[in-house]
Order: structure tokens, then C-alpha cells, then sequence
């Protein structure tokens, strides 16, 4: 099971539509996909699921049999007592055949800013070397070991920001993926992303070194802890991927504006994120990019349906369409999709050593 992050500091970059579509498409292509949103926005829940769904998320009576559970249900068990332990996660999973998008989801809700004050407070715990601190900040940890037989992906759509819950998210995932737009925001964003990341680890590291002497391993292991995390063996980037590209008159170049600032913002990956790119990868980074179909793309997030649904229903039944109907726009955003899919298993199996 591989978990991956979707992130930027940068807001506005198509993140909730490529992280829809891309879970989408893995689990078109037979892969099982948990997709777990924990932006307090969810704007995935709301793309994904149908409004009388996403009402049954805020019903009040939380014994009521139709509620649909939510990432809440999984973490209120540690902000409610003193012991750092996460609810059942199983249990608040809804399952793909609920919607249309296959992937099996648990849901955000609008009260994961609670979580991130919990989280805050573990992390100063962290830093006064106290274990309740590390427990708290690894609780994706407990997650993930609940799950690891039940999924080849776990997609993870974080909100923009450097915060206590994505700091949590992001020094325990396998891999994260950055989306991008052509434009000098990014670039920033990218910076801050490097810069964060650093020196997080470089505390956690320090309070750890600090912990380990006051624990034996026994009692750390059992605490389910990160005990290798480090500035020399953070390989988490995966790539990124490029969104909203807006095409030349030829139709197969980026506009020159954009252009610019897609070649600086490869550079400034290069530079502030050389940490954390694993070698096998590092000329493979580019995992496709979005040409902007901003409308079509927005009536299948108001339909609640993916981009491409109709004419991925058509080639399973070997189905034509004429040259000007609105399926040729779909099959290019399937035509994309189906590439990134491609390209982000390609460098997961090179960073398992399978070269094949």
C-alpha cells in the first residue's frame, strides 16, 4: 500500500479536481483507492459526493443509521481522552460503489480545525520531548497500519496549508505530489514547501534523539512513532504535475507567460526540494500536465460524476462518437489522467527497484 500526498502552499491550482480524477482513474484501472480528504473545506466530499449525501455527514444525531461517517469519527477519540489512539478507521470508510467516482472515501468535515489545535499542542509536546507528543503527531501512523492490507493507494488531499494536521500528513506519508500552475505564486509556495519541511525534520529529529534515551525500543515501537525519520532518507517527492495549462496557437505549446514560469518553477523544485528526491526519479518529475478545460471539468464536479465517466463507458463497449462531440474533449482528459496514472506508478515501481 502506497500513501501519497497531494499538496501545494499555493491555493488555485486544480488540486481537488486532479486528486478526484486521479483516485477515479486508478481504481478504473482495477487498483483498490482509498481517497481521504482532510482539507476542512472538502471540497473532495462535496465533488465526490451528492448533496443529500453530504448532508448526512452533519446529521445530529450520530446515532442515526444513515449518517455517513467522517475523517471526525477517526480522530475525536484522541482529542476526547488522554490517550493518543484514533477511532476505528474501517468504520468510516464509505464505500466506492456509494458514488460515482469508485474509489472508496472517507469524508472531511468542516470541524478539522479541532484537529489541528490537538495536533499543535502534540507538536509543542513533541518539542518537550514528552512520547504523548510524538503519539499524537504520528496518528496518521495508526491509519495507515489499520489499513495496509486493504488498498494499493491511499490518496491524501490536504488543504494549502503549512499547518499542525499537513505537518503530521506530510512526515509520514511514502510520497507527496505537488500540483502546479504556470504562475509565480507557485514558486513560493514551492520555497515555503522546502523550507517547512527542513526544519521540521530537523526538530523532530532533535526531540527524538532526546526520547530515545529516556524509552527503550521496546516502549517505541508499541507507541507506533516514527523512528527513522531524517533530512538523508525523506525520498518523498514524486513529481508534479502541471494544471491549467493554457496552449499556443499550435496547440502543443504552453503560452509563452506561462511558459517562464514553468521553467522557473522546475528550478526552484530543484533547488528547494533536492532533499527530498530520490535519485531513481530525478529526471522522471514531470508527471503530466492539465490543458485548461475549466468548463467541462466544472459541470462533472456540479454533476458529482467524473470528467470522462461517458466516454470511458463507450470504449468499454467499443463504442465510436463523431470528431465534433463533446467525447473528444473527455477522451483527452482520460488521454492525460491515463498518462499521469502511468507515470506515477512507473516512478513508485523505480523506487522499488522494479525497472521493468
Amino acid at each position: 500500500m502506497k500513501t501519497i500526498a497531494l499538496f501545494n502552499n499555493k491555493g488555485g491550482v486544480g488540486k481537488t479536481t486532479i486528486a478526484t480524477t486521479l483516485a477515479y482513474e486508478l481504481s478504473r484501472a482495477g487498483k483498490r483507492v482509498l481517497m481521504i480528504d482532510l482539507d476542512p473545506q472538502s471540497n473532495t466530499t462535496q465533488v465526490i459526493l451528492k448533496e443529500e449525501q453530504v448532508e448526512r455527514i452533519y446529521l445530529d444525531n450520530l446515532k442515526r443509521p444513515d449518517r455517513i461517517k467522517t475523517i471526525k469519527d477517526i480522530y475525536n477519540p484522541m482529542r476526547d481522552s488522554n490517550e493518543a489512539i484514533i477511532g476505528d478507521v474501517r468504520a468510516a470508510v464509505l464505500p466506492g460503489n456509494r458514488h460515482s467516482f469508485k474509489c472508496d472515501l472517507i469524508p472531511s468535515h468542516l470541524s478539522l480545525s479541532e484537529f489541528e489545535d490537538t495536533l499543535s499542542d502534540a507538536w509543542s509536546d513533541l518539542r518537550a520531548n514528552k512520547l504523548g507528543g510524538f503519539r499524537r503527531t504520528n496518528w496518521f501512523i495508526q491509519l495507515r497500519n489499520q489499513l495496509k492490507d486493504d488498498y494499493d493507494f491511499v490518496l491524501l488531499d490536504l488543504s494549502p496549508s503549512l499547518g499542525a494536521l499537513n505537518r503530521s500528513i506530510l512526515l509520514n506519508i511514502d510520497h507527496f505530489i505537488i500540483p502546479v500552475t504556470g504562475d509565480i505564486y507557485n514558486i513560493y509556495g514551492i520555497k515555503n514547501i522546502g523550507s517547512w519541511i527542513q526544519s521540521w525534520i530537523k526538530i523532530y529529529e532533535r526531540s527524538l534523539g532526546y526520547l530515545k534515551d529516556d524509552y527503550d525500543t521496546s516502549t517505541l515501537e508499541e507507541s507506533q512513532i516514527n523512528q527513522i525519520i531524517s533530512k538523508d532518507n525523506f525520498n518523498k517527492f514524486l513529481g508534479y504535475i502541471i494544471s491549467r495549462a493554457k496552449m499556443g496557437k499550435d496547440k502543443k505549446k504552453v503560452i509563452s507567460y506561462q511558459k517562464t514560469h514553468l521553467d522557473e518553477i522546475r528550478q526552484t523544485i530543484d533547488d528547494s526540494l533536492s532533499f527530498s528526491i530520490p535519485d531513481e526519479i530525478k529526471d522522471a518529475l514531470e508527471l503530466g500536465l492539465i490543458v485548461e478545460l475549466r468548463s467541462l471539468l466544472t459541470e462533472s464536479q456540479a454533476n458529482h460524476v467524473p470528467a470522462y465517466t461517458r466516454v470511458a463507458k463507450k470504449m468499454a463497449l467499443e463504442q465510436k462518437w463523431s470528431k465534433r462531440s463533446v467525447e473528444n474533449s473527455e477522451y483527452a482528459i482520460l488521454s492525460t489522467f491515463g498518462h499521469i496514472r502511468d507515470c506515477i506508478e512507473k516512478n513508485i515501481g523505480e523506487l522499488n527497484g522494479n525497472k521493468s
